[in-house]
């Protein structure tokens, strides 16, 4: 009787020891994946940061030179749906073009389209955004430039999106 109780005992003993050791052993395990995962994240941070620092660079060229080629494109589209729009609402109304000198063909193109013969056509003044538009009920400068200056900003917060 004395043998099998001691045989109970030391085999209870064991199981015991044995589910102590597989639990430190887990714990150790899940403390290195832990470890493993932590070190991983950092490596993965760092290289988001290491393309997005080389990216925007590039997309930031590639907004310098399309945006130039798009720009007078997106400046007479503008304009025009403006002209329409006041030539529709306000048909009688006098307004004025202030733009560069070198625009005025663009600007003469665009009243013709538009059925608005009643506008006039004036120098900018210096420091002036490429195109003002001015008319009894305010104004509306159409400036291309600031386009292309906020896709560059969009891709200043992709950059710092961390």
């Amino acid at each position: 009787m004395d043998v099998e109780d001691a045989y109970q005992r030391g085999h209870e003993q064991g199981l015991a020891e044995g589910r102590e050791r597989s639990l430190d052993a887990l714990c150790q395990a899940l403390v290195g994946c832990r470890q493993e995962l932590a070190a991983s994240r950092q490596h993965e941070t760092g290289l988001r940061r290491e393309i997005l620092a080389g990216l925007v660079p590039v997309l930031h060229a590639i907004v310098d030179q399309l945006a130039p080629a798009a720009q007078t494109d997106r400046l007479r589209q503008a304009l025009l749906a403006e002209l329409h729009r006041l030539a529709e609402h306000a048909p009688e109304q006098q307004i004025v073009l202030r733009s560069p000198v070198d625009m005025r063909p663009e600007l003469a193109d665009c009243l013709e389209l538009a059925s608005f013969p009643q506008a006039r056509i004036e120098d900018a003044r210096p420091g002036q955004p490429l195109l003002e538009l001015i008319s009894a009920q305010g104004s509306i400068v159409f400036d291309p430039a600031q386009v292309a200056a906020g896709l560059k900003s969009l891709i200043d917060d992709i950059k710092t999106e961390d």
